[in-house]
Protein backbone atom coordinates (compact mmCIF):
# COMPACT_ATOMS: atom_id res chain seq x y z
CA UNK A 1 0.00 0.00 0.00
CA UNK A 2 1.53 3.33 -0.95
CA UNK A 3 2.04 5.92 1.08
CA UNK A 4 -0.99 7.96 -0.31
CA UNK A 5 -3.42 5.76 0.69
CA UNK A 6 -2.29 5.28 4.36
CA UNK A 7 -2.10 8.82 5.11
CA UNK A 8 -5.81 9.10 3.30
CA UNK A 9 -6.65 6.01 5.23
CA UNK A 10 -5.53 6.95 8.74
CA UNK A 11 -6.14 10.31 8.25
CA UNK A 12 -10.13 9.67 7.01
CA UNK A 13 -10.50 7.31 9.79
CA UNK A 14 -9.33 10.05 12.50
CA UNK A 15 -12.08 12.38 10.92
CA UNK A 16 -14.68 10.27 10.22
CA UNK A 17 -14.49 8.80 14.10
CA UNK A 18 -14.22 12.52 14.96
CA UNK A 19 -17.70 13.85 13.20
CA UNK A 20 -19.37 10.30 14.29
CA UNK A 21 -18.12 11.21 18.14
CA UNK A 22 -18.77 15.02 17.33
CA UNK A 23 -22.80 14.30 15.90
CA UNK A 24 -23.17 12.17 18.54
CA UNK A 25 -22.87 14.07 21.19
CA UNK A 26 -24.16 17.06 19.32
CA UNK A 27 -27.42 14.63 18.53
CA UNK A 28 -27.83 13.62 21.86
CA UNK A 29 -27.32 16.84 23.45
CA UNK A 30 -30.16 18.16 21.03
CA UNK A 31 -32.35 15.50 22.10
CA UNK A 32 -32.31 16.14 25.84
CA UNK A 33 -32.91 20.12 25.09
CA UNK A 34 -35.48 19.52 22.83
CA UNK A 35 -37.35 16.71 25.06
CA UNK A 36 -36.66 19.35 28.14
CA UNK A 37 -38.03 22.16 26.38
CA UNK A 38 -41.42 19.61 25.20
CA UNK A 39 -42.17 18.26 28.49
CA UNK A 40 -41.66 22.09 30.21
CA UNK A 41 -44.57 23.35 27.38
CA UNK A 42 -46.41 20.15 28.67
CA UNK A 43 -45.82 20.98 32.29
CA UNK A 44 -47.21 24.58 31.80
CA UNK A 45 -50.27 23.51 29.57
CA UNK A 46 -51.49 20.90 32.62
CA UNK A 47 -50.92 24.08 34.65
CA UNK A 48 -52.72 26.62 32.06
CA UNK A 49 -55.45 23.68 31.52
CA UNK A 50 -56.46 22.47 35.48
CA UNK A 51 -58.57 25.92 36.41
CA UNK A 52 -60.27 26.01 33.19
CA UNK A 53 -61.33 22.28 33.60
CA UNK A 54 -62.23 23.10 37.45
CA UNK A 55 -64.63 25.62 36.28
CA UNK A 56 -66.30 23.04 33.52
CA UNK A 57 -67.28 20.28 36.62
CA UNK A 58 -67.67 23.23 39.21
CA UNK A 59 -68.45 19.90 41.89
CA UNK A 60 -70.10 18.09 39.32
CA UNK A 61 -68.12 14.94 37.54
CA UNK A 62 -70.73 13.28 36.09
CA UNK A 63 -69.97 12.65 32.16
CA UNK A 64 -70.08 15.41 30.05
CA UNK A 65 -72.29 15.65 27.22
CA UNK A 66 -71.12 16.01 23.39
CA UNK A 67 -71.37 19.45 23.00
CA UNK A 68 -69.51 19.74 26.10
CA UNK A 69 -66.81 17.18 25.47
CA UNK A 70 -66.24 19.53 22.27
CA UNK A 71 -65.83 22.65 24.42
CA UNK A 72 -63.11 20.76 26.08
CA UNK A 73 -61.59 19.41 23.35
CA UNK A 74 -61.50 22.93 21.47
CA UNK A 75 -59.91 24.45 24.66
CA UNK A 76 -57.29 21.86 25.60
CA UNK A 77 -56.70 21.09 21.41
CA UNK A 78 -53.91 23.92 21.96
CA UNK A 79 -51.67 21.12 23.23
CA UNK A 80 -51.62 18.22 20.29
CA UNK A 81 -50.27 15.61 22.80
CA UNK A 82 -52.60 15.59 25.12
CA UNK A 83 -54.15 12.30 25.28
CA UNK A 84 -56.38 11.76 27.74
CA UNK A 85 -57.17 14.00 31.17
CA UNK A 86 -58.86 12.90 34.33
CA UNK A 87 -59.86 13.51 37.60
CA UNK A 88 -59.26 11.26 41.07
CA UNK A 89 -60.20 12.25 44.87
CA UNK A 90 -57.61 12.60 47.47
CA UNK A 91 -57.99 9.04 48.03
CA UNK A 92 -56.69 8.26 44.20
CA UNK A 93 -60.48 7.23 43.24
CA UNK A 94 -61.20 8.29 39.67
CA UNK A 95 -63.90 10.98 39.40
CA UNK A 96 -63.83 11.72 35.78
CA UNK A 97 -61.83 10.02 32.73
CA UNK A 98 -62.13 11.66 29.41
CA UNK A 99 -62.46 9.86 26.31
CA UNK A 100 -59.24 9.56 23.89
CA UNK A 101 -58.51 13.08 22.14
CA UNK A 102 -58.44 13.39 18.55
CA UNK A 103 -55.41 11.23 16.46
CA UNK A 104 -54.73 8.91 19.54
CA UNK A 105 -57.80 6.79 19.26
CA UNK A 106 -55.69 3.57 19.06
CA UNK A 107 -53.24 4.81 22.16
CA UNK A 108 -52.77 2.72 24.79
CA UNK A 109 -51.99 3.97 28.24
CA UNK A 110 -50.13 2.34 30.96
CA UNK A 111 -52.12 0.41 33.03
CA UNK A 112 -50.58 1.91 36.85
CA UNK A 113 -53.04 3.82 37.93
CA UNK A 114 -52.07 4.79 41.11
CA UNK A 115 -50.20 8.21 41.43
CA UNK A 116 -49.40 10.05 44.64
CA UNK A 117 -48.94 13.91 44.52
CA UNK A 118 -46.69 15.47 47.18
CA UNK A 119 -46.47 18.95 47.77
CA UNK A 120 -48.06 21.80 46.42
CA UNK A 121 -46.55 21.77 43.27
CA UNK A 122 -47.48 19.26 40.15
CA UNK A 123 -45.57 15.85 39.44
CA UNK A 124 -44.57 14.01 36.60
CA UNK A 125 -43.02 10.88 35.82
CA UNK A 126 -42.38 8.81 32.63
CA UNK A 127 -43.67 6.09 31.53
CA UNK A 128 -44.44 3.07 29.04
CA UNK A 129 -47.50 1.91 27.14
CA UNK A 130 -47.84 -2.05 26.05
CA UNK A 131 -46.10 -1.16 22.62
CA UNK A 132 -43.33 0.45 24.49
CA UNK A 133 -44.13 4.54 23.60
CA UNK A 134 -42.92 6.54 25.98
CA UNK A 135 -46.34 8.66 27.59
CA UNK A 136 -45.51 11.62 30.34
CA UNK A 137 -47.97 11.17 33.63
CA UNK A 138 -48.31 14.62 35.09
CA UNK A 139 -50.37 15.26 38.25
CA UNK A 140 -51.65 18.97 39.00
CA UNK A 141 -53.43 19.38 42.89
CA UNK A 142 -56.16 21.04 42.98
CA UNK A 143 -56.62 23.16 46.41
CA UNK A 144 -59.77 24.58 48.13
CA UNK A 145 -59.70 28.71 49.45
CA UNK A 146 -58.52 27.29 52.65
CA UNK A 147 -55.42 25.54 50.99
CA UNK A 148 -56.36 21.81 51.69
CA UNK A 149 -56.02 19.65 48.43
CA UNK A 150 -59.21 18.65 47.07
CA UNK A 151 -58.08 16.57 44.26
CA UNK A 152 -55.48 16.26 41.17
CA UNK A 153 -56.51 16.06 37.83
CA UNK A 154 -54.14 13.65 35.62
CA UNK A 155 -52.84 14.44 32.24
CA UNK A 156 -51.26 12.03 29.82
CA UNK A 157 -48.90 13.60 27.21
CA UNK A 158 -47.51 11.54 24.29
CA UNK A 159 -43.82 12.20 23.14
CA UNK A 160 -45.06 11.96 19.80
CA UNK A 161 -44.15 15.58 18.76
CA UNK A 162 -40.15 15.02 20.46
CA UNK A 163 -39.79 11.71 18.97
CA UNK A 164 -40.86 13.34 15.62
CA UNK A 165 -38.59 15.85 16.36
CA UNK A 166 -35.96 13.93 17.28
CA UNK A 167 -36.24 11.94 13.94
CA UNK A 168 -35.99 14.77 11.92
CA UNK A 169 -33.61 16.19 13.87
CA UNK A 170 -31.58 12.77 13.25
CA UNK A 171 -32.10 12.31 9.70
CA UNK A 172 -30.81 16.06 9.72
CA UNK A 173 -27.92 14.92 11.49
CA UNK A 174 -27.34 12.22 9.41
CA UNK A 175 -27.57 14.15 6.74
CA UNK A 176 -24.92 16.52 7.59
CA UNK A 177 -22.95 13.85 8.73
CA UNK A 178 -22.81 11.73 5.89
CA UNK A 179 -21.90 15.84 3.59
CA UNK A 180 -19.19 16.54 6.07
CA UNK A 181 -17.78 13.05 6.07
CA UNK A 182 -17.55 13.22 2.15
CA UNK A 183 -16.12 16.55 2.38
CA UNK A 184 -13.90 15.52 5.13
CA UNK A 185 -12.67 12.22 3.00
CA UNK A 186 -12.04 14.82 0.37
CA UNK A 187 -10.22 17.10 2.09
CA UNK A 188 -7.90 13.92 3.37
CA UNK A 189 -7.29 12.60 0.04
CA UNK A 190 -6.19 16.07 -1.28
CA UNK A 191 -4.52 16.56 1.51
CA UNK A 192 -2.47 13.00 1.64
CA UNK A 193 -2.27 13.89 -2.24
CA UNK A 194 -0.46 16.90 -1.71
CA UNK A 195 1.90 15.93 0.97
CA UNK A 196 2.49 12.60 -0.47
CA UNK A 197 3.49 13.82 -4.19
CA UNK A 198 6.77 15.82 -2.72
CA UNK A 199 7.97 12.64 -1.65
CA UNK A 200 6.54 10.35 -4.74
CA UNK A 201 8.66 12.60 -6.92
CA UNK A 202 11.86 12.19 -4.38
CA UNK A 203 10.95 8.76 -4.53
CA UNK A 204 11.01 8.89 -8.66
CA UNK A 205 14.01 10.81 -9.02
CA UNK A 206 15.84 8.79 -6.83
CA UNK A 207 15.24 5.95 -9.16
CA UNK A 208 15.95 7.81 -11.44
CA UNK A 209 19.18 8.66 -10.28
CA UNK A 210 20.08 4.98 -9.58
CA UNK A 211 19.46 4.45 -13.43
CA UNK A 212 22.35 6.95 -14.29
CA UNK A 213 19.85 9.61 -15.81
CA UNK A 214 21.62 12.54 -13.70
CA UNK A 215 20.04 14.92 -15.53
CA UNK A 216 16.97 14.69 -13.25
CA UNK A 217 15.58 17.73 -11.57
CA UNK A 218 12.63 18.14 -9.10
CA UNK A 219 10.53 21.00 -9.19
CA UNK A 220 10.49 23.24 -6.62
CA UNK A 221 6.80 24.53 -5.57
CA UNK A 222 7.86 27.36 -2.78
CA UNK A 223 10.62 29.23 -2.33
CA UNK A 224 12.38 31.97 0.00
CA UNK A 225 10.56 31.69 2.95
CA UNK A 226 7.63 29.58 2.11
CA UNK A 227 9.38 26.50 0.81
CA UNK A 228 8.71 24.25 3.75
CA UNK A 229 10.82 21.19 4.23
CA UNK A 230 9.93 19.32 1.47
CA UNK A 231 10.50 21.79 -0.81
CA UNK A 232 13.91 22.39 0.98
CA UNK A 233 14.46 18.03 0.64
CA UNK A 234 13.63 18.69 -3.25
CA UNK A 235 16.45 21.78 -3.72
CA UNK A 236 18.33 19.47 -1.67
CA UNK A 237 18.20 16.94 -3.58
CA UNK A 238 17.96 18.86 -7.30
CA UNK A 239 21.93 20.16 -5.71
CA UNK A 240 22.91 16.39 -5.25
CA UNK A 241 21.50 15.65 -8.90
CA UNK A 242 23.52 18.33 -10.82
CA UNK A 243 26.72 17.84 -8.43
CA UNK A 244 26.81 13.96 -9.53
CA UNK A 245 26.44 15.26 -12.95
CA UNK A 246 28.96 17.03 -12.89
CA UNK A 247 31.23 14.64 -11.26
CA UNK A 248 29.96 12.09 -13.91
CA UNK A 249 30.83 14.61 -16.59
CA UNK A 250 34.39 14.94 -14.96
CA UNK A 251 34.93 11.37 -14.44
CA UNK A 252 33.68 10.53 -18.54
CA UNK A 253 36.32 12.99 -19.79
CA UNK A 254 39.15 11.88 -17.12
CA UNK A 255 37.88 8.34 -18.41
CA UNK A 256 37.93 9.23 -21.85
CA UNK A 257 41.61 11.32 -21.32
CA UNK A 258 42.96 8.16 -19.94
CA UNK A 259 41.52 5.80 -22.54
CA UNK A 260 42.75 8.23 -25.18
CA UNK A 261 46.48 8.00 -23.21
CA UNK A 262 45.89 3.67 -23.09
CA UNK A 263 45.11 3.84 -27.03
CA UNK A 264 48.34 5.98 -27.73
CA UNK A 265 51.00 4.32 -25.62
CA UNK A 266 49.50 0.98 -26.58
CA UNK A 267 50.10 2.38 -30.28
CA UNK A 268 53.54 3.42 -29.33
CA UNK A 269 54.39 0.11 -27.49
CA UNK A 270 53.10 -1.81 -30.78
CA UNK A 271 55.93 0.62 -32.95
CA UNK A 272 58.25 -0.09 -30.74
CA UNK A 273 57.89 -3.69 -30.82
CA UNK A 274 57.80 -3.46 -34.11
CA UNK A 275 60.88 -1.40 -33.84
CA UNK A 276 62.91 -3.88 -32.00
CA UNK A 277 61.66 -7.00 -34.25
CA UNK A 278 63.06 -5.03 -36.91
CA UNK A 279 66.49 -4.23 -35.00
CA UNK A 280 66.65 -7.95 -34.29
CA UNK A 281 65.81 -8.70 -37.83
CA UNK A 282 68.06 -5.53 -39.56
CA UNK A 283 70.47 -7.11 -37.23
CA UNK A 284 70.30 -10.50 -38.73
CA UNK A 285 69.76 -9.84 -41.98
CA UNK A 286 72.88 -7.28 -41.92
CA UNK A 287 74.82 -10.18 -41.81
CA UNK A 288 73.53 -12.75 -43.64
CA UNK A 289 73.21 -10.99 -46.54
CA UNK A 290 76.36 -10.06 -46.50
CA UNK A 291 77.69 -13.79 -46.08
CA UNK A 292 75.49 -14.73 -48.87
CA UNK A 293 75.54 -12.34 -50.64
CA UNK A 294 79.72 -13.26 -51.78
CA UNK A 295 78.92 -16.80 -52.79
CA UNK A 296 75.29 -16.28 -54.10
CA UNK A 297 76.89 -13.65 -57.16
CA UNK A 298 79.46 -16.49 -57.49
CA UNK A 299 77.34 -18.83 -58.36
CA UNK A 300 75.07 -16.87 -60.26
CA UNK A 301 78.39 -15.55 -62.21
CA UNK A 302 79.19 -19.19 -62.93
CA UNK A 303 75.95 -20.40 -64.35
CA UNK A 304 75.44 -17.54 -66.22
CA UNK A 305 78.56 -18.18 -67.91
CA UNK A 306 78.26 -22.16 -68.38
CA UNK A 307 74.37 -21.40 -69.66
CA UNK A 308 76.05 -19.02 -72.28
CA UNK A 309 78.34 -21.92 -72.99
CA UNK A 310 75.47 -24.57 -73.81
CA UNK A 311 74.26 -25.19 -77.30
CA UNK A 312 70.48 -24.66 -77.58
CA UNK A 313 69.67 -28.15 -77.22
CA UNK A 314 71.71 -29.17 -74.10
CA UNK A 315 69.77 -31.16 -71.69
CA UNK A 316 71.25 -29.35 -68.92
CA UNK A 317 70.28 -25.86 -70.04
CA UNK A 318 67.10 -26.17 -67.88
CA UNK A 319 69.35 -27.43 -64.88
CA UNK A 320 71.42 -24.31 -65.29
CA UNK A 321 68.38 -21.93 -65.45
CA UNK A 322 67.08 -23.12 -62.71
CA UNK A 323 70.20 -22.47 -60.85
CA UNK A 324 70.29 -18.93 -62.21
CA UNK A 325 66.28 -18.34 -60.94
CA UNK A 326 67.09 -19.49 -57.48
CA UNK A 327 70.01 -17.33 -57.02
CA UNK A 328 68.09 -14.50 -58.50
CA UNK A 329 65.43 -14.90 -55.68
CA UNK A 330 68.48 -15.15 -53.22
CA UNK A 331 69.52 -11.81 -54.32
CA UNK A 332 65.79 -10.14 -53.86
CA UNK A 333 65.78 -11.72 -50.19
CA UNK A 334 68.69 -9.89 -48.97
CA UNK A 335 68.07 -7.05 -51.04
CA UNK A 336 64.96 -7.09 -49.19
CA UNK A 337 66.09 -7.38 -45.83
CA UNK A 338 69.03 -4.95 -46.32
CA UNK A 339 66.44 -2.57 -47.80
CA UNK A 340 64.27 -3.18 -44.15
CA UNK A 341 67.49 -2.77 -41.87
CA UNK A 342 68.78 0.33 -44.11
CA UNK A 343 68.40 3.44 -41.65
CA UNK A 344 70.23 5.95 -44.04
CA UNK A 345 70.20 9.49 -44.20
CA UNK A 346 66.90 10.97 -45.16
CA UNK A 347 66.29 13.35 -47.27
CA UNK A 348 63.07 15.76 -45.98
CA UNK A 349 61.85 17.73 -48.21
CA UNK A 350 58.44 19.57 -49.58
CA UNK A 351 56.34 16.63 -51.13
CA UNK A 352 52.87 16.87 -53.95
CA UNK A 353 51.46 13.73 -52.90
CA UNK A 354 48.93 14.29 -56.12
CA UNK A 355 52.19 14.65 -58.12
CA UNK A 356 53.82 11.83 -56.68
CA UNK A 357 51.17 9.63 -56.82
CA UNK A 358 50.69 10.58 -61.10
CA UNK A 359 54.37 10.28 -61.59
CA UNK A 360 54.58 6.70 -59.84
CA UNK A 361 51.95 5.50 -62.07
CA UNK A 362 53.14 7.03 -65.09
CA UNK A 363 56.22 5.11 -64.56
CA UNK A 364 54.51 1.57 -64.13
CA UNK A 365 51.85 2.20 -66.28
CA UNK A 366 53.72 0.73 -69.56
CA UNK A 367 55.37 -2.48 -67.62
CA UNK A 368 53.56 -5.59 -69.12
CA UNK A 369 52.05 -6.40 -65.52
CA UNK A 370 49.80 -2.89 -66.01
CA UNK A 371 48.70 -3.72 -69.89
CA UNK A 372 45.21 -5.08 -68.68
CA UNK A 373 44.76 -3.02 -65.23
CA UNK A 374 41.70 -0.51 -65.40
CA UNK A 375 43.23 2.17 -63.25
CA UNK A 376 41.61 4.82 -61.64
CA UNK A 377 42.66 8.30 -59.80
CA UNK A 378 40.80 10.45 -57.21
CA UNK A 379 42.74 12.76 -55.62
CA UNK A 380 42.20 15.81 -53.62
CA UNK A 381 43.51 19.20 -54.75
CA UNK A 382 43.31 20.97 -51.25
CA UNK A 383 45.80 18.45 -49.96
CA UNK A 384 49.04 20.34 -48.30
CA UNK A 385 52.20 18.99 -49.10
CA UNK A 386 53.80 16.76 -46.77
CA UNK A 387 57.43 17.18 -45.04
CA UNK A 388 58.75 14.17 -46.41
CA UNK A 389 61.21 11.95 -47.89
CA UNK A 390 59.80 11.37 -51.54
CA UNK A 391 61.65 8.49 -52.69
CA UNK A 392 60.55 6.40 -49.92
CA UNK A 393 57.46 7.18 -50.03
CA UNK A 394 57.44 6.23 -54.06
CA UNK A 395 59.08 3.16 -53.13
CA UNK A 396 55.68 2.62 -50.91
CA UNK A 397 53.52 3.05 -53.92
CA UNK A 398 55.38 1.03 -56.15
CA UNK A 399 55.34 -1.83 -53.22
CA UNK A 400 51.75 -1.46 -52.70
CA UNK A 401 50.33 -1.27 -56.33
CA UNK A 402 52.62 -4.36 -57.47
CA UNK A 403 50.89 -6.31 -54.67
CA UNK A 404 47.44 -4.89 -55.76
CA UNK A 405 48.25 -6.01 -59.81
CA UNK A 406 49.91 -9.63 -58.41
CA UNK A 407 46.66 -9.90 -55.92
CA UNK A 408 44.88 -9.31 -59.43
CA UNK A 409 46.83 -11.79 -61.62
CA UNK A 410 47.36 -8.50 -63.84
CA UNK A 411 43.97 -8.52 -64.77
CA UNK A 412 41.05 -5.81 -62.99
CA UNK A 413 40.72 -2.62 -61.12
CA UNK A 414 42.69 -0.65 -58.98
CA UNK A 415 41.33 2.99 -57.42
CA UNK A 416 43.57 5.20 -55.62
CA UNK A 417 42.14 8.26 -53.89
CA UNK A 418 44.09 10.91 -52.26
CA UNK A 419 42.00 13.03 -49.65
CA UNK A 420 42.03 15.62 -47.27
CA UNK A 421 41.61 14.56 -43.22
CA UNK A 422 41.73 17.01 -40.93
CA UNK A 423 45.28 17.81 -40.21
CA UNK A 424 46.88 15.02 -42.70
CA UNK A 425 46.20 13.34 -45.77
CA UNK A 426 45.08 10.07 -46.61
CA UNK A 427 45.93 7.87 -49.37
CA UNK A 428 43.88 4.93 -50.30
CA UNK A 429 44.71 1.79 -52.85
CA UNK A 430 41.80 -0.52 -53.47
CA UNK A 431 40.95 -3.34 -55.61
CA UNK A 432 38.82 -5.88 -56.51
CA UNK A 433 41.05 -9.35 -56.35
CA UNK A 434 40.39 -11.84 -53.41
CA UNK A 435 41.12 -9.23 -50.71
CA UNK A 436 42.52 -10.25 -47.01
CA UNK A 437 40.57 -11.87 -44.23
CA UNK A 438 40.33 -10.24 -40.62
CA UNK A 439 43.12 -12.92 -38.69
CA UNK A 440 45.53 -12.13 -41.46
CA UNK A 441 44.95 -8.05 -40.96
CA UNK A 442 47.34 -7.80 -38.11
CA UNK A 443 49.94 -10.10 -39.73
CA UNK A 444 50.21 -9.07 -43.69
CA UNK A 445 52.85 -6.32 -42.15
CA UNK A 446 55.60 -8.56 -40.44
CA UNK A 447 58.01 -9.69 -42.11
CA UNK A 448 58.46 -12.59 -43.92
CA UNK A 449 54.60 -13.39 -43.84
CA UNK A 450 53.12 -13.66 -47.64
CA UNK A 451 49.67 -14.54 -48.55
CA UNK A 452 51.19 -15.31 -51.82
CA UNK A 453 52.10 -18.55 -53.86
CA UNK A 454 55.40 -19.82 -52.63
CA UNK A 455 58.49 -18.47 -55.18
CA UNK A 456 56.28 -15.07 -55.89
CA UNK A 457 57.16 -13.32 -53.17
CA UNK A 458 59.62 -12.93 -50.03
CA UNK A 459 56.98 -11.01 -47.34
CA UNK A 460 59.23 -8.60 -46.72
CA UNK A 461 56.90 -5.90 -49.16
CA UNK A 462 54.91 -4.64 -46.44
CA UNK A 463 56.72 -4.83 -43.96
CA UNK A 464 59.20 -2.30 -45.42
CA UNK A 465 55.47 -0.20 -46.31
CA UNK A 466 54.85 0.24 -43.05
CA UNK A 467 58.54 1.07 -41.35
CA UNK A 468 58.68 3.57 -44.14
CA UNK A 469 55.54 4.90 -42.96
CA UNK A 470 55.91 5.31 -39.50
CA UNK A 471 58.58 6.76 -40.28
CA UNK A 472 56.82 9.76 -41.57
CA UNK A 473 54.91 9.36 -38.20
CA UNK A 474 51.66 8.00 -40.02
CA UNK A 475 49.99 4.42 -39.85
CA UNK A 476 48.87 1.70 -42.38
CA UNK A 477 46.45 -0.60 -42.56
CA UNK A 478 44.21 -2.95 -44.22
CA UNK A 479 40.66 -2.78 -44.69
CA UNK A 480 37.80 -4.33 -47.01
CA UNK A 481 37.55 -2.51 -50.35
CA UNK A 482 33.92 -1.56 -51.70
CA UNK A 483 35.32 -3.20 -54.92
CA UNK A 484 35.22 -6.33 -53.31
CA UNK A 485 39.31 -7.00 -52.04
CA UNK A 486 41.36 -5.46 -50.77
CA UNK A 487 41.70 -2.15 -49.49
CA UNK A 488 45.31 -0.14 -48.00
CA UNK A 489 44.47 2.93 -46.04
CA UNK A 490 47.63 5.31 -45.24
CA UNK A 491 47.73 7.99 -43.21
CA UNK A 492 50.33 10.87 -43.13
CA UNK A 493 50.16 13.67 -41.10
CA UNK A 494 51.06 17.64 -42.88
CA UNK A 495 52.31 19.00 -39.85
CA UNK A 496 55.61 17.42 -39.93
CA UNK A 497 57.98 20.47 -39.79
CA UNK A 498 61.60 19.06 -40.02
CA UNK A 499 64.91 20.49 -41.26
CA UNK A 500 65.91 19.31 -44.89
CA UNK A 501 69.42 18.03 -42.97
CA UNK A 502 67.72 15.93 -40.42
CA UNK A 503 69.03 12.46 -40.54
CA UNK A 504 66.84 9.39 -38.78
Amino acid sequence: MSLAKKLFIYTGGVLLALLIVTFGLLEKKQAVLWQDHLQAQHLAAARFATPEILKHFRGDFTQLSPLQQGDMVRLLGFSHDLIRFSLHSVSGRALFVSALFPGFNNQDLPTDTLFETEGQDLTYRVLSDQQGRRVLDVAVPAFSPAGSRLLSIRFYYSFRTVDQRLAEMHQAFLSIAIGAALVSLLLAAFGARRLTRPIQQLTDGARAITRGELETRIPLSGSGGGADELTVLAGAFNEMAGSLNSSREELTRRNQQLTSANEELHRIYERLTRAERLAAVGQVAAGVSHEIDNPVGIILGYAQLLYEDMVPDDVRREDVQAIINECLRCKRITGGLLGLSRTGARQWEPVDLQELIETTWASLHPQKLFRNIDFKMNLAAEVPNLIGDADRLRQVLVNLLLNAVQALDEQGSIDVELNNVGSGAEIIVDDNGPGISIEQRDTIFDPFFSTKEKGKGTGLGLAICRKLIEEHGGSIEALDSPLGGARIRIYLPCDIEEKSNLQS
